[in-house]
């Protein structure tokens, strides 16, 4: 009779172990299945970084050099008397203008218009040669070129081709499109390529507009 109810204290004893790790294992498998897979941040990738400039926002109140060919000598004193300092040369070239800008040094002020390739026309090299002379933090406008239509100045599409490709490789590159500018009006040229009082007035215009400007 006592081996009978041991026997059944036993087995009812078994039967409770059972139970509860059969609850234990039931619940943990829930709580495995229910908890949230938490993502593992990554780094970003050292090649994300941007290694350009952050285009420079205006306005710009500081002072500006405008640095060119013989058409900053038609329209010089129209750039000075807006507080442009003029350094003009009429037969300047564009492959020696970066040597010129680096005898400048510290006198090249923050923001530096540009009147280059009307004589001979421009390459891709020196243009960039001219760009890494001014680095990244200044603001540089490069104004088109317009030369007579007369056949002789084959070379003045493709210049300005480059000359208007330039923002994309460089964001601190604003442009002053002159050469469509003056053909909006006929009193800011002469027959054979001068410039009138008007269109002096005009370019300091909108040199002072695009050099001083604020850009979005």
């Amino acid at each position: 009779m006592q081996a009978r109810v041991w026997g059944t204290s036993i087995a009812l004893l078994l039967s409770l172990v059972g139970g509860v790790w059969a609850g234990i294992v039931y619940m943990d498998s829930r709580m495995t299945s229910t908890s949230p897979v938490i993502p593992t941040l990554t780094p970003s990738s050292p090649d994300s970084t941007p290694t350009t400039p952050t285009p420079i926002a205006g306005p710009y109140t500081g002072e500006a050099l405008a640095f060119g060919d013989f058409l900053f000598l038609s329209v010089g004193t129209c750039l000075q008397d807006n507080d442009f300092v003029v350094d003009a040369q009429g037969d300047r070239r564009i492959e020696n203008a970066a040597a010129e800008l680096v005898e400048l040094g510290d006198e090249v002020p923050g923001a530096v218009l540009l009147h280059l390739g009307a004589n001979g026309g421009a390459g891709q090299s020196d243009i960039d040669r001219i760009m890494e002379v001014l680095g990244p933090d200044r603001i540089v406008v490069w104004s088109t070129i317009q030369l007579p239509d007369d056949g002789r100045y084959t070379f003045e599409a493709e210049t300005n081709a480059l000359i208007t490709a330039l923002p994309a490789r460089y964001p601190n590159v604003r442009i002053l499109s002159w050469n469509a500018l003056s053909l909006t009006d006929p009193t800011w040229i002469n027959a054979d390529g001068t410039i009138t009082n008007e269109g002096c007035e005009a370019f300091a215009r909108f040199a002072e507009s695009v050099v001083r400007g604020a850009v979005a």
